[in-house]
């Protein structure tokens, strides 16, 4: 799993996270005032005072003035839901780990400069159009795959459903974890991608892990409590909040 803000904001981004995550975690718009053809891959860099700069990838179709492709980040793709390009100006809706973000625009000469927002953040960017780029193909992140049955006694091994508040945006992820006397190894995973936990451990109920992005590391914590694990995360000093999550 990826965070940021969205957790990214791990969203993250996640990713953010945003973002994975969060995120985990961040978006595109355009502009062209030459009426060039906006499709095509663009690389450059968002920016937030929460979460600094982040670089992004996007791959851009334009089909009668109707835009579609996607979002890469650092978290994993977001994938342009809806989008339109009409004199000059460039909007894009995206969606970020079940959290939809907006982007507003301009195109001047080969570089994309604007507004993005999410989830009550937000922030400037400026993209510049590769050469001879083409629109690329979503690719969307494969399924954890299921791992062995835990060992009598082990409350912690096996697959987890969870959810992150990150300053009010809900991110859903899953956590494959299995537990080796007190080390606790494993994945998280979420729309923006899959981070691989460290420094996982497991100290009477208390259960406590990494996991590092791009952006910084994301440190989570909690206790196993009637089938769940109930604790916080803290990505970086960046952001605080609260997570859950349920065996499957």
């Amino acid at each position: 799993m990826q965070l940021r803000r969205s957790f990214a904001v791990l969203s993250i981004a996640l990713l953010i996270s945003s973002a994975a995550f969060a995120a985990s975690f961040n978006n595109l718009a355009s502009d062209d005032k030459a009426a060039a053809d906006i499709s095509g891959k663009y690389e450059g860099i968002a920016k937030s005072e929460a979460f600094g700069e982040i670089p992004l990838t996007v791959n851009l179709k334009n089909t009668g003035g109707k835009l579609t492709g996607t979002i890469e980040t650092p978290q994993g793709p977001a994938t342009i839901t809806d989008g339109a390009y009409a004199d000059g100006k460039v909007t894009l809706k995206f969606d970020a780990g079940g959290n939809e973000g907006s982007v507003t625009a301009t195109l001047n000469g080969d570089k994309i400069v604007g507004k993005w927002e999410l989830g009550g953040a937000g922030g400037t960017l400026e993209l510049k159009k590769a050469v001879g780029s083409t629109p690329a193909a979503t690719t969307p992140a494969a399924p954890p795959s299921s791992g062995p049955k835990p060992a009598v006694g082990d409350p912690i091994s096996g697959d987890w459903d969870g959810a992150a508040d990150a300053g009010g945006m809900t991110i859903p992820f899953t956590l494959k974890l299995k537990l080796e006397g007190d080390k606790v190894t494993g994945s998280s995973s979420s729309d923006q991608g899959t981070a691989t936990i460290s420094n996982g451990k497991w100290d009477g109920n208390k259960l406590s892990f990494s996991l590092d992005t791009p952006q910084g590391s994301i440190t989570m914590s909690g206790v196993v409590k009637d089938g769940k694990i109930i604790g916080d995360f803290d990505f970086s000093g960046q952001m605080t909040g609260k997570w859950e999550a349920k065996k499957k």
